[in-house]
């Protein structure tokens, strides 16, 4: 990694990590580890350009969790089963969303074709088919 990647990684830390997982605690009314694979995006940045996009970046999983927890049942659901999030990067084809055992694994791919990316709806669906 050079240290243009470095650099990137520093600033998703500080300005995307942060504040997903702020928002994170707030949609699941508690503390969730979160691991995000910065390093390994990094490898591709044009390909993780999006990664903040409000419609299918960081912010679409919040999204998804809010329509979850609309209700104090789906608050209580994600509250008592939710226990860790794992980002890592994926090319188009291989991209991937699953909940199981209380972890959200999403295999994202944020670059610059639709055809990878994974949308609040479908995110919402297989987390409340888990709940």
């Amino acid at each position: 990694m050079g240290l243009a990647e470095k650099r990137w990684v520093l600033e998703r830390k500080k300005a995307d990590e942060e504040t997903f997982v702020a928002q994170l605690k707030s949609v699941a009314q508690a503390e969730v580890p979160v691991e995000i694979d910065w390093e390994a995006f990094s490898g591709n940045i044009t390909d993780a350009q999006y990664i903040s996009h409000d419609s299918y970046g960081l912010p679409n999983l919040i999204k998804a969790l809010k329509e979850v927890t609309v209700d104090e049942l789906g608050k209580e659901a994600v509250k008592g089963t939710l226990k860790k999030v794992v980002i890592k990067p994926a090319a188009a084809e291989q991209a991937r969303f699953v909940f199981e055992s209380g972890v959200i694994q999403w295999h994202a791919y944020f670059g610059g074709s639709s055809s990878g990316y994974i949308y609040a709806d479908q995110m919402k669906k297989t987390i409340e088919a888990a709940l």
